[in-house]
């Protein structure tokens, strides 16, 4: 039998009416004076509005409203989340927005819990002893508005030190949030091609989860939810991309695909990915629409562990009908029909020469995922990243 662990307590509240519950998960958690926290972005679109107008049908007011969260999260976000949670006496986190605001609450909780009101000084500790901290516990709420990254669930929080050029990686159940809440209210129409882009990201962390968490069942199931979501919905949902049923539904698959992805201990790919992302702007989700498929291909028939994957991605009459030995040949096929589908209707690149990298960059990148990520995979040599950046090229 496997070994395995697995710990996610966090509350999804999915649907039309989600947002009305946070005024009583708030009353759940003792918060009456939460510090609400949103980017530029959501304060726009009117969404801030929405999350105020649910507090007030239940009379539960904020101690404070900061909508200066930058457009990618800094160490500086998270001192001045941590500076107005003291300031302000506040007993909770309202976190509306995209990555940047999650990024940025997660480890300001995480901060706070500590007793570190200063990322300079917090730098890349990840556990403390808890009984120093100020707080016991900051309960926090996360509301995507934007389109999610899949970390909103986990108990990963990431962000990147441009003055330093140094990127923090926690993997802590401090950074863990109360509830996230996924309401339509909060999301705007997502174009077609920030669709695909998503759903095929999504897709990829649910099939890396899916084979690389020890036969952990829990996980499993996060990650089967969001592979059979994905291929069954996301090219109907690119074609009436207007359809907030579709929205929201490739929204929770990437919720519970990140719980999956991010619940895996070390991942060369995954730290791949935020090389990559970092150097070139785009999201996590996007790289990974990009190179998933060229890493699949350099695992088939070395590690044999992508043999199962066929259940979720065919169906068990498929899986059924195939040879034991051409399983993970057949998924592969079944998984590059499926992007290539996507690819062509959206019109999304699908190399990383089309996202403006260069090749000459390969070099730069394969040093720094060895130098600055200290996994134990044993692929984790320059030749084979480099050869999968040659193939995705």
């Amino acid at each position: 039998m496997s070994t395995f662990s697995f710990s996610n307590d966090v509350k999804i509240l999915f649907g039309d009416h989600a947002l009305d519950n946070l005024p009583y998960e708030l009353k759940e958690h003792d918060c009456s004076r939460p510090l609400f926290v949103c980017d530029e972005r959501s304060y726009r679109l009117g969404f801030a509005k929405e999350v105020k107008r649910a507090l007030d049908n239940d009379m539960i007011g904020y101690a404070f409203f900061y909508r200066k969260i930058s457009e990618k999260a800094s160490p500086k976000d998270c001192d001045a989340i941590v500076d107005l949670y003291q300031t302000y006496d506040c007993d909770g986190i309202i976190a509306l927005g995209g990555e940047n605001v999650v990024q940025s609450a997660k480890i300001a909780k995480l901060m706070l819990i500590q007793g570190v009101g200063d990322f300079v000084y917090f730098k890349h500790k990840s556990e403390m002893d808890a009984d120093k901290g100020l707080y016991r516990e900051v309960p926090l709420f996360i509301l995507p508005s934007d389109i999610p990254s899949g970390i909103e669930a986990s108990d990963r929080a990431m962000i990147f030190d441009e003055k330093n050029n140094v990127f923090y990686n926690f993997n802590s159940v401090l950074t863990r949030a109360s509830a996230v809440f996924l309401d339509v209210r909060l999301t705007d129409i997502m174009p077609a091609k920030a669709m695909a882009t998503a759903g095929l990201g999504a897709l990829a962390m649910g099939v890396k989860g899916f084979v690389e968490n020890s036969g952990n069942p829990i996980a499993l199931a996060y990650a089967t939810s969001a592979i059979h979501t994905i291929m069954g919905e996301l090219l109907p949902a690119m074609r009436h991309n207007s359809n907030s049923d579709y929205r929201i539904s490739i929204y929770s698959s990437i919720i519970n695909a990140g719980i999956a992805y991010y619940g895996i201990k070390e991942s060369l790919l995954r730290d791949i990915v935020n090389e990559l992302s970092l150097r070139t702007e785009l999201s996590a989700l996007n790289v990974l629409s990009i190179i998933f498929p060229y890493y699949y291909k350099t695992k088939v028939n070395k590690d044999r562990v992508f043999k199962s994957v066929l259940m979720p991605i065919a169906g068990e009459e498929q899986y059924a009908l195939t040879n034991a030995k051409s399983r993970e040949v057949v998924a592969l096929d079944k998984l590059k029909e499926f992007w290539q589908k996507v690819v062509l209707l959206a019109d999304i690149p699908s190399t990383l020469h089309e996202t403006g990298i260069e090749q000459s960059d390969f070099v730069k990148i394969a040093d720094a995922v060895i130098t600055r990520y200290r996994g134990t995979d044993p692929h984790n040599n320059f030749t084979t990243i480099v050869h999968l950046l040659e193939e995705a090229f």
